[in-house]
């Protein structure tokens, strides 16, 4: 055979998840660590993170959920869901058994639009 490369082994290696390169390592100096706000517990990822509209600083989306669930009065079929872009609602069930529908009943702009926050730039940075 000489120096011809085997196709049916490197197939076989990939589809048990061996493959010949190793798993690179995330640069540990752009890995920036800043701590949630609320619950005072490190952020993994900043891409989920919710901007506090009082400080600008991130806080984990869990934590501003839980927040925003105990400071609403929520009826029996609703519930606070994210609706994106910083803004959560409140929602009403109103389905029946042939479609399931909602209704919104109160839309809360949490995140500050107008000014980003320094930590929200830096990320853009590095995806871009």
């Amino acid at each position: 055979m000489g120096n011809k490369r085997d196709f049916r082994r490197d197939y076989r290696n990939k589809k048990k998840g061996n493959f010949n390169n190793p798993p690179k390592e995330k640069s540990e100096e752009n890995k920036v660590m800043l701590k949630c706000e609320m619950c005072l517990q490190d952020i993994q990822d900043l891409s989920s993170a919710i901007a506090l509209p009082e400080t600008g600083n991130p806080a984990h989306f869990d934590c501003v959920l839980k927040k925003i669930k105990e400071s609403e009065n929520l009826k029996e079929k609703e519930q606070v869901v994210y609706l994106g872009s910083g803004n959560f609602g409140v929602v009403e069930n109103v389905s029946n058994n042939q479609n399931p529908n909602f209704k919104i009943v109160k839309k809360i702009d949490f995140e500050d639009h107008e000014n980003i926050p320094e930590w929200r730039k830096q990320m853009i940075k590095v995806k871009l």
